[in-house]
């Protein structure tokens, strides 16, 4: 095929959900995560998951990190960037009292450069409208969900809710691409030089 039939690209992601970290510590509760990928309408996944859950797991000797490493690897075609793939994670606890609970959303913009990269981000989660509300919350360990967590990935949905950021999720990505470049789009990392001064 020449280059200038090319009118789609492929974008490939693999890597995993690392770990998820509270400054306070995870003592009793059994956590596990769901992750969502959302997309523009120009995107198409072509192939492996684009939504998933993770094992019960507790922390380890660190009792303010649970390690997860729930794999993740999709592939999709699209015809421009716009609508690049971003992924949802929830974070949710099962303990004796309270049962299932909301411990917080994150939302990460998939890797637009090739290579492997850790990234983090903060766990937000609603906050009640009440101070009935809150206190409740803070009685049962139960805080507010959103009845579609897609909302987060889209800035105009959001713009009202109330959050708070408590802990955060680390994942590690890798993107490779097909016809990127054909297409005019550079997505090669920048080159650093390294300069000694002697």
């Amino acid at each position: 095929m020449k280059d200038s039939e090319i009118t789609k690209f492929l974008v490939s992601f693999t890597g995993q959900i690392e770990y998820v970290t509270f400054p306070g510590g995870v003592f009793d509760d059994q956590l596990y995560v769901q992750y969502e990928t959302v997309w523009g309408p120009d995107w198409e996944p072509v192939s492996g998951l684009t939504t998933g859950s993770s094992q019960m797991a507790r922390c380890g000797i660190d009792p303010e990190r649970v390690v997860l490493n729930l794999p993740l690897e999709m592939v999709f075609n699209s015809t421009n960037v716009s609508g690049w793939p971003q992924i949802i994670i929830t974070v949710k606890a099962l303990n004796t009292i309270t049962g299932d609970a909301l411990r917080g959303y994150s939302l990460f913009l998939l890797p637009s450069t090739t290579g492997l990269g850790l990234t983090s981000a903060p766990l937000v989660r609603p906050v009640a409208a009440t101070l009935l509300g809150e206190w409740l919350a803070w009685m049962t360990g139960r805080y507010p969900e959103l009845s579609d967590p897609k909302m987060l990935a889209n800035g105009k949905d959001n713009y009202l809710l109330r959050t708070e950021s408590y802990g955060s999720v680390t994942v590690s990505l890798s993107m490779v691409s097909k016809d990127l470049r054909k297409l005019g789009y550079d997505n090669q990392p920048p080159i650093y030089k390294l300069v000694a001064d002697f």
